[in-house]
This record gives structure tokens, C-alpha cells and sequence, in this order.
């Protein structure tokens, strides 16, 4: 069953202010209230559940002594309200008459009852009676808390008791109390009794003191004029000029001004003091408005800007703040570490250096907004994506690593994930690496304006409250601002090196910060450790991130090529896992390998192609407990070397070297040994003879003759004779016979028919070989011209194929 609205019994004529608009009140009918604007005379009926839920709205507002008597106490008081935004000596006078009027009234109720007339009234000369004042004296010091004369008391004389000093100092500028003559007492008593429901007395009877003074201005409205030409022109000035400035430039102007006024028989205006032309501009201008005309704005809103007044997160991790602060130090670079094993020239080759290196730091804090806790802090000289990533890693891990090497008491944020995170729009936060971190560990990103601290007003005050507390202690502290501290060297003071800055600032957000009390909003005086317990055990952390997915998006990556003993990353660090070794076996391409730095026991590698990412373990156990940075560092100090060893080293070397090749060579030599090696010449001339190749030159074939290799052709060419009637090949042996027996029948004996060769004498032969070559050209032109002829028939035929 729901429950009908309330129906209000407003006097016809309220004044009720709902959604920004005035609206007075004309009835109350069945439908609901009608209201007329008094801005625009339109007339609207709002529903009873509607008014409800309006009135409850941000601004609205119902005034009900409108129609009953025209706000006459707020006309009264000159547009106050209330009398309690009144000085505190007017409402302590306006409570000193009203304790006198509640006399006044208890004494016109005991006369009433002492004379048995109700009707009984006081006046004038009954309230200048003793003991009627006396009455009233009595209960009045009794309510009001303070002694009460009746006559105003002479000074202290010799021998009388001090008077009472008053606990409030307003009241004690009004002391002392003493009750008014009768003729004052019946005024306040009348007013007193005329008051209405509603209407509160001590607004009727507080003092006006506040509009007491000169009704017309005594300063006239040229010298104004000039008083605000004069503001403008210096006062309201970027370079923020002194008062004292804008007064000279006013005198000027008067000077001018009068110069005129002479000419025109008009009297001169005088030069008002610089607390006039000083008054002149606040009523001009708000200390914000001034404040923005010589600081400028973003000073202005740093300044009096609006902070947050509201609890924005419940959780751990839900909420952080980051920020970049330029450490007001100055650090040196002097390796006192290793001074001791330093050469006298090398010592002063350091003094010198560091006398010209002194830099100075960024910090880098992120603040846990729910709990107040840092999550993580970074020193850098360059504040880049890198130092941004770093702090990223550092608040998404534990940080026992550092507890334990700077030997801290308290506990540290554990690991947790990122909700929102919200940063200016520094370069060195708002990248687009930063950004794509941010959202691939499944967080988001919120970027406000720089040097603007009310957009992040949480980690603005822990860096503030750090620098104070903290740097200011430090040796090196340079100031908040360029000569701040005049009397102090801060270049000559600065002997702490990196480490050391880093391990105070360690132990000052790990063991001091957290155990500070904070009144900051939502917080209440409580200290941020034991905030972080109590949402740790009530509503818990922000959700961890995977190990993969944290080392993907905010490690180092390295592209490298898996072996049979799995990845070596970074050239030193080498990864691996049966898993990784089951898929990798016959893969041949580079996979990607994530770190991080922080933490190189284990890595996450992509394989092109697998779904799955892969976690594979260090195989190098003495690197577990370093930093990836230590790692390199270490792997670079084994590569180094000192010059005169490494001299010493090489000489031995190629000493041995040279007596090896030497002793070879002897030995070869001795036993008379193949050379196996080539010079360049014989190298240049088998190349030449490799890449030369075989030409082949073809010739012609003679008339009447057949090309070399179609003999055994099956097809018909010139000079080819078919031997039978069918397509085979016959195999046999082609002999030279003589005309004659070309007609006889069967095979020919080359035996029988060819005489056998006699052996020539060796006479015979030299006679051969010296015959002149026109002999022998003329022999075979006389063969050539013979008639004789050759043919040829097949002997020792074989089967045919």
C-alpha cells in the first residue's frame, strides 16, 4: 500500500523557491499547489508527490514570513537574514536584551499575581523603580552569565575588588553590562511583545551597529573614478605591483585632474590616503579576482582552488594518483664506494668531475587514493615513458625487495592491480606507452591539467607534505624556489649519491608516512596503515594481475632466436622450460621475450603462431636474486678490462700464435709435404678457367656426306640409303670390296679381298713423314679424281630386334 503524499497548509503568499525559479504561492487546491513565477507572472499547479520530491532539492527554499509580515526583521537587520551572521558584539548585545526582556516578563507576571489583576501592565516610571530594577537585575544576570549593573560603574578605586574579566573578548569591548533606564526597557519590551509566531527575538532586538555611518559618500565620484582608472592601470598588473605604485600614479592623475578643475573655477580634489585607494579595490575586485589579475590564473586556482570533499574510492587499487616532482636537492656523483682504490690521478680526475655533475632528480609518487598509501616511488634524472612503466611495475608487485635491503620495520602495499588511474599532462605520464600499459593491465586512464592542483589534489598534498618534512632535512636542499634559502650552499652540501637519496625516501614511505596521522577527507585523524587494514579485511584489494599479462604490457622485451638450450635474452640471461622445448623443437624463426626487470627469475616468451603465452624459468640460478640492471651492469663489468692487461694479454697471444705457424710450417717443409694451400694468383687464374666454360664450334657438312650422329637415325637424310624392305635396324659391319665383286652373290670376306698391311721399313717411314706437302697435295687430288668406287655391303648380320 503506498502512502499518500504530505499536503503542507502554507499561507497563501509564500515565497518558495523550487528548480532556480521563484515562485509564490496563490492556493492549495485538490490537484496540488498553484504557484505564480514571480519573474514571468505564469501560473503552473504543481502535484503534492512532485512538490515532495522538489523541495528536497539542492536550493529550494520556502519563506512563510512573507505573507505574515512581510519580512519586516529582515528589512530591519538591512538584509541579513539572521542576526547570526551579525559581529559577535551585536549578538552579545542582542542576548543581553533579550535575558532583560524575559526579566521584564517574569516581573510583570509576579506583579500581576502580587496584585491579584491580570490585566496588570509595566510602563515607564514602574521600570525606573529600585526594586523593580533590582527583580530584573537578579533574573536577568542569571540567564545572560555575566554581572549586570544597575548604574554604569565609576572607574576602579583604591581598595575595591577588581571586576570580572569576561571570557569572550567581544563582550569584554562592551563591558559592562548595565541595565537601561526605564524609558530604553520598555522599547526593547514592546518590540518584544509584538513579535509573531515565528519571528525570532534576538533579530529584533540585536544593535544595527553595522549600518551605522554616512549616508552619502564622502568621497566624491570623480576622485572615484580616478581611483579605479588607477587600479586598472597599475594595480591590475601580471608584474604585480606594489600598493604604493598605483598611489603614485593616482597622484599623478589628481595632479591633472586639478589642473582642469582650476581652469573651471572648481575647488581641487584631494588626495586620499592608501588605505582609502586600498579599500577602493577590494570593493572593486574579490582577493580571487586580484589574485588572478597579478598571479595569474592557474596560480589563482592552484591557490584557492576547490579541493575534493568526497570519499572517491572504497578499495585498495581502485584509485590512484600519480605525479612527478622535481626533488629540491642536489646529489653528487662521487663513487665514494671506490674511492679508496683510486690512484691519486684519478682521484683528482673525479674531484673534478664532480664538481661539475650535480643533478637534479625527478620522484616519481603513486598514492593509493581509498587508504592514502604510497604504492610505488621512483627516482630518475630523465622522466621519460621508461621511469612512468617502472613505477607502474613497482606499485603492481611487492615491495619486500626494498623492505629488506634498507632494512625497513613496516609493511609495504603488497601487490595489487590498477582501477583508474589519473595523472597531468606531463610528458613523461601521458604517452601513448603509458597509456596502452595502462589499458592492457586492464586498467583506465584519466589525464587532468598540469600545475593544476585541485584536479589531484591528493598526491599534491603528499608531495607537499614530503617536501617539507622530509627534503628540507636532506643535505643539497636547494628551496621550493630559486634563492629561497640565500645563506645556504646547496652545490657545496650535496655529497649524497643516488642509493642513498633512494633509501631515505625508501624508509620515509615505508616506515614514516604510513604511521603519520592524516586529516585529510575521509580520513579522520586515522593513520593510512591502519586504513589499509581495515579495507583490506572489509571490502579487500583491487584484483592482481596475471604474471604474463603484467610482464607483456610493463617488462622489456628482447626478439631473439630459441635454441636447443631455450632463449638467451638481454646476451645473458638464459630461459627455458619442457613446455617451451616441446613447442619450439624443429620451429625456426624469433619469438619474443618479456622480463621484468625487477624480477628475472622468470619470463614470458610468444611463439608466432601459438595461442598461449609460455613461462619459462632462468636457468642462470646466481642472477635470481638481481635486477635486470644489475644484471647488465654485471655482465659489463666482466667485459671490462684494463688497458695495460689486456695489452700484456694480446702480446702473449699472437707470440703463441706466430711460434705455432712458424713450427708448421718448418715441419712441412722437412718432411717434404704437398702444399695445401693456394697464393691469390692461383686462386684469380682456377676461377678464371671455372667460369670461362667450353665453346663449341660447329662445321659444315660436305655435299654428298652425311652429319656426324644421324647414321643411326630411323628417319631419311642425304647420303642415307635404306638396305631392305622392312623398318628395322640392321646390325652388321660395312667392309670395302672391289668393283668386280660388286655382282657376286653372298657376303664378301674383307679378309679374302683386302690384302693385309706389309710393315714399312724405317727408311720407308722417315721417307713418309719428310715428303713435301705439295707431294702430298698432289697425291690427294690425283685420288680424288680416280673413278674407282667403294660400296659397301652388310657382312655378319645379326638378328634383327
Amino acid at each position: 500500500m503506498t502512502s499518500a503524499p504530505p499536503r503542507y497548509n502554507f499561507p497563501e503568499g509564500t515565497a518558495i523557491t523550487l528548480l532556480s525559479q521563484e515562485l509564490v504561492l496563490n492556493g492549495i487546491s485538490k490537484d496540488g499547489y498553484e504557484f505564480t513565477n514571480a519573474g514571468s507572472g505564469a501560473m503552473r499547479v504543481v502535484p503534492f508527490l512532485e512538490f515532495v520530491q522538489y523541495i528536497k532539492l539542492p536550493g529550494a527554499k520556502i519563506d512563510v514570513q512573507l505573507p505574515l509580515t512581510g519580512n519586516r526583521l529582515k528589512a530591519r537587520l538591512g538584509g541579513y537574514a539572521t542576526s547570526a551572521a551579525l559581529p559577535d558584539e551585536q549578538q552579545a548585545w542582542g542576548r543581553f536584551r533579550f535575558c532583560v526582556c524575559q526579566a521584564m516578563k517574569l516581573l510583570r507576571e509576579h506583579l500581576r499575581a502580587q496584585f491579584a489583576d491580570p490585566d496588570y501592565e509595566l510602563s515607564i516610571r514602574k521600570m525606573d523603580q529600585r526594586e523593580h530594577r533590582i527583580f530584573v537585575r537578579d533574573i536577568a544576570q542569571r540567564l545572560f552569565g555575566q554581572p549586570i549593573y544597575l548604574e554604569k560603574p565609576e572607574r576602579k578605586k583604591r581598595g575595591q575588588e577588581p571586576m570580572t574579566p569576561a571570557p569572550n573578548p567581544a563582550e569584554r569591548k562592551s563591558r559592562p553590562w548595565t541595565l537601561d533606564e526605564g524609558r530604553t526597557l520598555m522599547k526593547h519590551f514592546r518590540v518584544f511583545e509584538n513579535l509573531m509566531p515565528g519571528e525570532d527575538p534576538l533579530d529584533a532586538l540585536v544593535p544595527l551597529y553595522h549600518l551605522r555611518g554616512y549616508d552619502w559618500p564622502r568621497i566624491c565620484t570623480r576622485l572615484k573614478e580616478l581611483m579605479t582608472q588607477a587600479i586598472e592601470e597599475v594595480a591590475l598588473d601580471l608584474k604585480d605591483p606594489s600598493l604604493a605604485s598605483a598611489m603614485k600614479h593616482l597622484v599623478t592623475l589628481i595632479r591633472q585632474e586639478n589642473a582642469i578643475r582650476r581652469r573651471n573655477e572648481l575647488h581641487d580634489l584631494i588626495i586620499p590616503a592608501a588605505s582609502t585607494l586600498k579599500a577602493q579595490r577590494d570593493e572593486l575586485l574579490t582577493p580571487t579576482e586580484f589574485l588572478i589579475a597579478t598571479k595569474g590564473e592557474r596560480h589563482a586556482r592552484n591557490k584557492r582552488g576547490r579541493g575534493s570533499t568526497d570519499i572517491r574510492a572504497l578499495t585498495v587499487g581502485e584509485f590512484v594518483e600519480i605525479d612527478e616532482c622535481k626533488a629540491s636537492l642536489v646529489t653528487s656523483a662521487k663513487a665514494n664506494r671506490i674511492w679508496e682504490r683510486l690512484s691519486v690521478e684519478d682521484r683528482a680526475a673525479l674531484e673534478k668531475i664532480d664538481e661539475e655533475i650535480r643533478l637534479r632528480f625527478i620522484i616519481l609518487v603513486m598514492i593509493d587514493v581509498a587508504s592514502r598509501m604510497p604504492l610505488a616511488w621512483i627516482i630518475s634524472d630523465q622522466p621519460k615513458a621508461e621511469a612512468t612503466l617502472a613505477l607502474y611495475r613497482m606499485a603492481t608487485r611487492d615491495k619486500i625487495r626494498e623492505k629488506t635491503i634498507y632494512g625497513c620495520e613496516g609493511d609495504p602495499v603488497p601487490a595489487v592491480g590498477l582501477g583508474n588511474v589519473r595523472m597531468d599532462n606531463g610528458t613523461g605520464l601521458r604517452n601513448s606507452t603509458c597509456v596502452e600499459a595502462v589499458v592492457g593491465i586492464g586498467g583506465t586512464n584519466t589525464t587532468v591539467r598540469v600545475a593544476a592542483s585541485a584536479d589531484k589534489p591528493y598526491i599534491e598534498r603528499m608531495l607537499g607534505t614530503t617536501e617539507s618534512v622530509l627534503f628540507k632535512l636532506i643535505h643539497g636542499y636547494t628551496g621550493r624556489r630559486p634563492g629561497d634559502l640565500p645563506g645556504y650552499d646547496a652545490t657545496a652540501s650535496g655529497i649524497l649519491d643516488i642509493d642513498e637519496l633512494y633509501g631515505i625516501l625508501t624508509r620515509y614511505m615505508i616506515d614514516e608516512y604510513p604511521s603519520t596521522r592524516h586529516m585529510g577527507v575521509g580520513m579522520g585523524g586515522r593513520r593510512p596503515s591502519e586504513v589499509y587494514k581495515l579495507l583490506n579485511e572489509t571490502r579487500r584489494c583491487f584484483g592482481r594481475l596475471d604474471e604474463n599479462t603484467r610482464r607483456i604490457h610493463l617488462g622489456w622485451e628482447d626478439r631473439v632466436t630459441p635454441t636447443d638450450e631455450g632463449v638467451r635474452a638481454f646476451s645473458g640471461l638464459w630461459y627455458s622450460s619442457p613446455e617451451f622445448q616441446e613447442k619450439i623443437d624443429g620451429y625456426r624463426g624469433k619469438v619474443s621475450v618479456f622480463v621484468d626487470p625487477d624480477d628475472v627469475t622468470q619470463a614470458t616468451v610468444l611463439v608466432p603462431g601459438e595461442k598461449e603465452p609460455f613461462t619459462v624459468v632462468i636457468q642462470i640460478t646466481a642472477f635470481a636474486d638481481l635486477t635486470l640492471p644489475q644484471v647488465l651492469e654485471l655482465m659489463a663489468e666482466w667485459r671490462k678490462e684494463d688497458p695495460e692487461t689486456a695489452e700484456i694479454h694480446d702480446d702473449r697471444l699472437a707470440r703463441i700464435r706466430r711460434d705455432r705457424h712458424d713450427s708448421l710450417k718448418a715441419l712441412g717443409v722437412e718432411r717434404k709435404l704437398p702444399r695445401s694451400h693456394s697464393t691469390i694468383e692461383e686462386c684469380k687464374a682456377k676461377a678464371k678457367a671455372l667460369f670461362a666454360g667450353a665453346r663449341i664450334i660447329r662445321g659444315e657438312v660436305m655435299p654428298g656426306t652425311t652429319p656426324v650422329g644421324s647414321l643411326t637415325q630411323l628417319g631419311s637424310g642425304p647420303a642415307i640409303f635404306q638396305l631392305g624392305s622392312g623398318d628395322r635396324v640392321i646390325e652388321g659391319t660395312a667392309i670395302e670390296i672391289g668393283a668386280s665383286d660388286a655382282d657376286k652373290p653372298g657376303p664378301v670376306d674383307r679378309q679374302a679381298t683386302t690384302p693385309p698391311p706389309t710393315a714399312a721399313t724405317p727408311d720407308e717411314a722417315t721417307s713418309s713423314r719428310k715428303t713435301a706437302p705439295s707431294a702430298r697435295s698432289k697425291k690427294n687430288v690425283t685420288t680424288s679424281q680416280s673413278t674407282v668406287q667403294f660400296l659397301g655391303r652388310p657382312k655378319d648380320l645379326g638378328k634383327p630386334r
